[in-house]
């Protein structure tokens, strides 16, 4: 009698990407569907914009009314939390280009040696790093109210790319995932 074990694609101690990338694609295109729901002007999908915008500018964005507008309504959070996710994908492209082009250190690429170095840190150190950039948020909230978008668009970007590396270095398994061939 032959036994049948049923083989998967994540191996013993490495999670599933999938949810990762889940939540990055939620964070990304949650603002930008809520303008375009309320631009419809449709009863329930209009609704559902408006909602959306409310929840997210309410509890999960410091400034609402730095916001890009898409068909004259302004996307769900500021420009600062919107480039935040742009940075979180961008971390994601960055790390998996680095770990996964092994070819890369012998020829002593920068960004090589710096993702290297990061994951090499103590988790916790990563973190006081990543954290870094969010604290000019609260330099710039408190003490430039007047700051133009681009700078909030900057100031996003490099704290979501800080974020995406992190989140990148502590799910389970990510950094020694071989890439597959097809």
């Amino acid at each position: 009698m032959n036994t049948y074990y049923p083989t998967t694609s994540v191996q013993r101690g490495m999670w599933p990407t999938w949810p990762l990338k889940t939540f990055f694609t939620i964070l990304f295109f949650g603002p930008i569907i809520a303008p375009l729901f309320q631009a419809t002007g449709l009863p329930f999908i209009a609704d559902t914009g408006a909602l959306a915008h409310n929840v997210l500018s309410l509890y999960i964005c410091p400034t609402p009314a730095k916001s890009y507008y898409l068909f004259a309504f302004p996307m769900a959070v500021c420009v600062r939390c919107w480039a935040a996710t742009i940075g979180l994908w961008g971390g994601w492209f960055l790390f998996q280009h680095v770990t996964h082009r092994q070819h890369l250190s012998k020829s002593g690429h920068f960004f090589y040696q710096a993702i290297q170095t990061f994951l090499s840190w103590h988790w916790i150190l990563r973190l006081s790093i990543t954290l870094l950039p969010f604290l000019l948020w609260v330099l710039e909230i408190t003490l430039w109210r007047t700051a133009p978008l681009t700078v909030l668009l900057f100031n996003g970007i490099q704290a979501g790319l800080m974020a995406g590396l992190f989140f990148c270095s502590i799910w389970p398994g990510l950094h020694i995932r071989k890439p597959t061939v097809q």
